[in-house]
């Protein structure tokens, strides 16, 4: 039996991506083979303590509050020395009481926390990458930066990627608000240099795809210390027919053709890309409809073929995955290994997706769905309209796709390349 300790900034029920919910997963994944998992994180306004899958969550004493769900903390919370040496603290008590061998950082804020108390108890540290968060606090690079390899240098960051900050995200601000902005971004670089450094020092690194793997530089994340373990896929009974019916009466959408979006709203996830390719579709194949799935604050056309329903309970999104004939994932950012496509997948859909991060390593194409280039319009409608006017190529798809999350994704597997790392990082 193996005692690990998952430090994250997050965990469910607070959980402003999809980066929680996999933590979580592996947590409860590890404890059904008998592992003992703590999860230490700050509190935001739950039970100090929890035993949640047959792991123990201690959410420590934390001043700022939020609701349940995908909300998030400002930026200099996480991003200066106290909450570090706090978070240490804290993570070096709860492995000391738990008898942890392991302490595993699954959150990028909680790296240095982590790598601290982890060096103070003279154990291994490992850090999971599941984006380009170690890379640039900003991540708005491969939106409008060529590059393969992505190495943020601070002329880079301050001469282009806050002013991309600026014109894209900030809108709307006076000039005090955009002053506060720089700043933020000025801090949250210096905290960036040191958990770059920490990265670069730590025993293990995991890489969600071998995709992300490969956009960071080998001065952070040397193939001798790096592995590849994949997202565990949900653990749900694919929706009824009766549930996705029930989903698409919901929506007033009847029988007609549906084409799912499910994500954060965004430049980086090729929201505006989906966008521009809709008229295509809706030339081609009359009486098509859209559904847009979550959070951001993307301005969204009006048009009565498409629905913008914001942040869904699992349970209604996992319907309506059920009842799209098509999970749509345009990525523009390298997508390390999108949690839509592993869902969509597990639930038997066919997805179009883009060429980019982790994405090709999810769906094999023209077998489970069909892979287009970034930020082509015209190449993901056309792909979208073949499968559209293909239903049986979609349930074929559909069937490979659900049996492909069962074996690339098996979570026997996947465990024991964790259990792997873990070993690796003990002995080194």
């Amino acid at each position: 039996m193996t005692s690990v300790l998952f430090a994250s900034e997050y965990y469910p029920p607070f959980a402003p991506g999809g980066a929680e919910w996999s933590t979580a997963a592996w947590a409860a994944a590890l404890a059904r083979r008998g592992h003992r998992v703590t999860v230490v994180t700050p509190n935001y306004g739950a039970a100090p303590r929890e035993e949640r899958d047959g792991a123990t969550i201690i959410r420590v004493p934390f001043p700022v509050k939020l609701r349940p769900g995908p909300g998030e903390a400002r930026w200099i919370v996480h991003r200066n020395p106290i909450f570090h040496l706090y978070l240490a603290g804290q993570i070096r008590r709860a492995a000391r009481a738990s008898g942890a061998e392991i302490i595993h950082a699954q959150g990028k804020a909680a790296l240095v926390g982590a790598w601290l108390a982890a060096r103070a108890l003279r154990r291994p540290v490992l850090v999971t990458i599941r984006d380009l968060g170690l890379l640039c606090p900003l991540g708005h690079c491969p939106v409008f930066e060529p590059w393969e390899r992505f190495d943020c240098s601070t002329a880079q960051y301050l001469g282009k990627c806050v002013p991309y900050h600026l014109a894209h995200y900030a809108t709307g601000l006076g000039r005090l608000g955009r002053a506060r902005v720089r700043v933020s971004a000025l801090a949250a670089w210096v905290d960036h240099r040191l958990r770059q450094r920490i990265l670069s020092r730590a025993d293990g690194v995991i890489g969600v795809s071998e995709g992300i793997l490969a956009v960071y530089p080998t001065r952070l994340v040397s193939a001798a210390r790096c592995r590849v373990v994949y997202n565990l896929p949900p653990r749900v009974a694919a929706p009824s027919d009766a549930q996705a019916r029930a989903a698409r009466d919901r929506l007033g959408i009847g029988s007609a053709p549906l084409v799912l979006y499910a994500g954060k709203l965004s430049l980086g996830k090729g929201t505006p890309v989906l966008l521009e390719a809709l008229d295509r579709i809706a030339a081609a194949v009359p009486g098509a409809r859209f559904v847009l799935a979550g959070k951001g604050e993307m301005a969204i056309p009006a048009r009565p073929d498409l629905r913008a329903l914001g942040v869904l309970a699992q349970p209604e999104l996992f319907a309506l995955y059920r009842a799209a004939d098509v999970v749509v994932v345009p990525s523009v950012w390298p997508e390390p290994l999108s949690r839509v496509l592993l869902e969509a997948m597990r639930i038997g859909r066919p997805v179009v997706a883009t060429a980019v991060g982790g994405s090709p390593e999810a769906v094999e194409h023209g077998v489970t769905g069909l892979l287009v280039p970034r930020q082509d319009p015209e190449a993901l409608a056309k792909a979208v309209i073949e499968l559209l006017l293909d239903p049986e190529r979609r349930e074929r798809m559909g069937r490979a796709a659900a049996q492909r999350a069962l074996t690339v994704f098996d979570e026997e597997r996947l465990v024991g390349a964790l259990l792997d790392a873990y070993r690796e990082a003990a002995s080194a």
